[in-house]
């Protein structure tokens, strides 16, 4: 059952999310696919890892690493005679038995460290025996080790990591790239650089010696033991401890040249690591990070647990951040310029990989099925900092934001419950499900425990798993010894079910019995039969109008309902007819949802609906009235002072309402306002006109306004008028600068949703290496979409032999991209090359991909 509901637009999202977005396209077609796989449970454990000390000289010039592993670990069970440790690709030259003695805690110890042993200097070691595999080392004991006796062994090897560690450095095409080696090992991809159980649920404390060139700085968890000058050799080695204890996929390094920013809080170190020539964009990046510790660390009643906080930059990291304990990663893409900034911060991300620290660091999930307990959590986390400094409204639209980034993977990608063990590789967990709509689930049990119970709930949790792994169900529990509440209903159908809630709500007022009939329609199981009928806590608002002696006023009346049944009606006293009833005051219920109401009644809820949402909702109904009433009503709201999505919400409506009248409004709002987002929405609707107007109107735009993101919407609306002259403007747009390149990438990112043939020449010149990295994405994506349609007039065959030279390509995202796009174009004649890269890559990121790819080519050859 496909319900339009006019809240749900894609040009609300963050301008972050509109690379693959059709913004002209409000209710994307449903291609969702399976996401399947063999199950997966939490692995047994024989022992019990105590301590890792890694002792490692770092050689760019190689791209190699060499050194040692000592691992000290106490078996669960007698007659422990060998075990398997997690290592890929490593040349071991050998294995010892040290002999240790206990390690005194140091005097700064804190909850969650352990008494582990270390080697004595000098000490005799006995030789082990052990045999490697493709991914295991196995090591033979030199006897039978009781249940709790610590031993330590000590793996003396070399490697050079293909994956969890990444050697970056200039070449010829991108000659100012910094030399930085820097790790990722979320989510099973340490033991690529050092031997470890490579699992969320073994954990503990480390030490890094990091042996690197003299010139270069190595960041590791923990705290800074020494640094020590090595003048015979010029390098210069770094040793680093933590006493908490973490899984492996949270160790961290990070080797390069970086001037080191220092803050603190309250005698924390809060440490930011960026580019010497570029100190002023990452003090700005990291500027409220002392605040953010003080803030989440009342929030989650739980004082920050490491010794010290530090940021560091990178370049060419894969993803956006990583949360290693005590020492978060960062891509350099989050640095922007002044113009960037009209639009952007980052805070989300630092909010975000901050409150990991306690959210996934402090307590881990216990396998990747539980990993909403750590990304769900995090993300939400980014709704109480924008809450705390933005305000009410600003934090209501933002979750509705996670829900419309969730709802696109959910209708176009795949959908799957939250709590899930079904998969290929583990990676593949880390989606919209674990993020955005896990932080609509987290504020949905917010709003049904209250703000109170739901942070006492939270501290509790936190303080009893501290420093361990903790599944759903210990969250659910935690819960209940806090609140008394038996929350197994909201965790089946939020967590362990799939979908979400699509309602069809009407009233109607009963002048006799002077009440009010709401009725409320399940409608998700006409869709899919294993969506459930959902309980539904809800807040009816009825306001009606009162005449008093000198005035008329409004009387409010609130009532709380549960709705769990296919198909229920209510009934509400209500004296006089309704000016306006809401169905889930707030916004509480994440949903899709229709509720036919009246032109009047909508204007009425827009302009005296003290929700934002319920104004929001408002805006974007009365787009389906077209009189010059409503085009007052929306030009009032988009010229007045209310919170910007509703004045944003107000111009889409307009655009869509496509009158002249409606035109001359946005065109004067969008010359007058100040805010870039507004003005976004205003020239998304100027592309409905499909005019010689609008096309000089979007050129203006590019020309004079300094929002890079407000050229962006001019661009993409460009693409989707689709005339010569667009076509014109956007070639000459492919020659601005912008950050990160998102003026240019949005030119192809029209080009590939306007099917635009004519682009291919372009596309291939910016998709070749020495181009902007986000260009050349950006341009390969294109050339997909483009060769799809070249396909089908048998003339695809240059993209398709460039896209294959790609899979080769020194940059991992241009090689993933090229992958999807062979993927989309659908010519069989790029499965050999895509099967020879699926036997030569080993990043999960491709591997799922290439899997993919091959699959739907597959099914076509074999259909053919």
């Amino acid at each position: 059952m496909n319900i339009y509901d006019p809240l749900i637009h894609p040009a609300l999202l963050d301008p972050r999310q509109w690379a693959d977005v059709n913004l002209y396209e409000p209710s994307p077609p449903l291609e969702r696919e399976p996401l399947c796989g063999p199950e997966h449970h939490t692995p047994d454990r024989r022992f019990d890892l105590k301590h890792l000390r890694l002792d490692l000289r770092f050689d760019d010039e190689q791209e190699r690493i060499s050194g040692s592993a000592t691992i000290t670990l106490a078996p669960f069970a007698d007659g422990f005679t060998h075990f398997e440790l997690d290592a890929a690709e490593m040349s071991v030259s050998s294995v010892r038995l040290a002999q240790t003695e206990p390690r005194e805690k140091a005097a700064s110890a804190t909850v969650g460290q352990s008494e582990t042993e270390e080697p004595l200097p000098g000490a005799a070691s006995v030789p082990l025996s052990f045999e490697t595999f493709k991914e295991k080392i196995a090591i033979e004991l030199d006897r039978a080790y009781a249940r709790g006796e610590q031993l330590t062994v000590e793996i003396v090897y070399m490697c050079r990591p293909r994956k969890g560690l990444f050697f970056i450095k200039p070449d010829e095409a991108y000659p100012h790239k910094p030399r930085q080696i820097w790790s990722q090992g979320e989510n099973e991809d340490a033991h690529w650089w050092f031997p470890c159980c490579d699992t969320t649920h073994q954990k503990m404390t480390t030490e890094l010696i990091a042996t690197v060139k003299a010139h270069c700085f190595a960041l590791s968890n923990g705290s800074l033991i020494a640094t020590t000058e090595n003048q015979d050799d010029g390098t210069k080695t770094y040793h680093w401890r933590q006493d908490q204890p973490h899984p492996a996929y949270l160790v961290t390094a990070v080797i390069g040249e970086y001037a080191h920013l220092q803050n603190h809080l309250d005698g924390l170190p809060v440490d930011y690591y960026v580019y010497p020539n570029r100190q002023e964009e990452g003090a700005r990046l990291f500027a409220k990070t002392p605040q953010m510790i003080q803030f989440f660390a009342e929030r989650f009643g739980s004082p920050y647990p490491y010794p010290k906080y530090a940021q560091v930059l990178v370049d060419d990291f894969l993803f956006g951040a990583m949360e290693n304990t005590s020492a978060t990663t960062m891509t350099d893409r989050t640095l922007l310029d002044e113009r960037a900034a009209i639009d952007l911060n980052y805070d989300d991300i630092v909010a975000h990989e901050l409150a990991h620290q306690w959210w996934g660091d402090l307590v881990t999930c216990k396998d990747w099925s539980q990993i909403w307990l750590n990304e769900s959590f995090a993300t939400y986390s980014e709704t109480l900092w924008r809450e705390h400094t933005c305000g009410h409204d600003d934090a209501r639209f933002t979750i509705f934001q996670d829900f419309l980034v969730y709802l696109r993977e959910d209708r176009t990608s795949h959908r799957r419950p939250i709590v899930f063990n079904r998969y290929h590789y583990s990676e593949e967990l880390m989606d919209r499900h674990a993020y955005e709509k896990g932080s609509c689930v987290v504020d949905m049990l917010r709003s049904l425990l209250g703000p109170d119970a739901f942070f006492r709930s939270l501290a509790h949790y936190l303080k009893k798993f501290a420093f361990s792994v903790a599944e759903t169900n210990d969250f659910k529990v935690a819960i209940e010894e806090v609140t008394g509440q038996n929350l197994q209903w909201f965790f089946d159908q939020w967590l362990y079910k799939a979908g979400y809630p699509v309602l069809e709500v009407a009233y109607a007022w009963q002048r006799e019995q002077k009440m009010l009939k709401l009725s409320v329609k399940q409608r998700q199981q006409e869709e899919d039969k294993d969506v459930p009928i959902f309980r539904l806590p809800v807040e009816i608002e009825i306001v009606t109008a009162e005449a008093g002696e000198v005035i008329e006023t409004e009387r409010r009346a609130s009532y709380q309902v549960i709705v769990e049944k296919a198909e229920q009606d209510f009934y509400f006293p209500c004296e006089s007819k309704p000016r306006l009833v809401v169905f889930d005051k707030g916004h509480r219920i994440f949903k899709l949802m229709r509720f036919p109401k009246s032109a009047q009644e909508i204007s009425y809820q827009l302009t005296h609906d003290d929700d934002v949402m319920g104004r929001v909702r408002a805006a974007r109904e009365l787009g389906a009235f077209k009189g010059e009433d409503t085009v007052s009503v929306l030009r009032a709201v988009l010229h007045g002072s209310d919170f910007w999505a509703v004045r944003m919400s107000a111009a889409l409506s307009l655009g869509e309402i496509g009158s002249e009248s409606a035109r001359t409004a946005l065109v004067e709002a969008c010359r007058a306002e100040r805010d870039a987002r507004v003005r976004r929405g205003c020239v998304w609707a100027m592309s409905g006109f499909k005019d010689d107007v609008a096309v000089d109107f979007l050129r203006e735009v590019l020309e004079r306004d300094e929002s890079y993101f407000v050229a962006v919407a001019a661009n993409r609306a460009l693409a989707n008028i689709g005339t010569d002259h667009a076509y014109d403007i956007l070639c000459a747009s492919l020659n601005r600068n912008s950050w990160q390149e998102v003026i240019r990438c949005s030119v192809f990112h029209g080009f590939a949703l306007a099917k635009e043939k004519r682009a291919v020449d372009a596309a291939l010149a910016h998709s070749r290496y020495g181009e902007h990295p986000a260009a050349r994405v950006a341009a390969i994506a294109c050339l997909g979409a483009l060769g799809k349609e070249l396909r089908k007039e048998q003339a695809d065959d240059r993209v398709v032999d460039h896209l294959i030279e790609l899979l080769k390509d020194k940059s991992i995202r241009a090689r993933a991209a090229a992958v999807r796009a062979l993927g989309k174009i659908g010519n069989t004649r790029a499965l050999g090359p895509l099967r020879e890269a699926q036997g030569r890559e080993c990043l999960d990121l491709l591997g799922g991909a290439l899997r993919d790819a091959i699959e739907s080519l597959e099914k076509k050859s074999n259909s053919h």
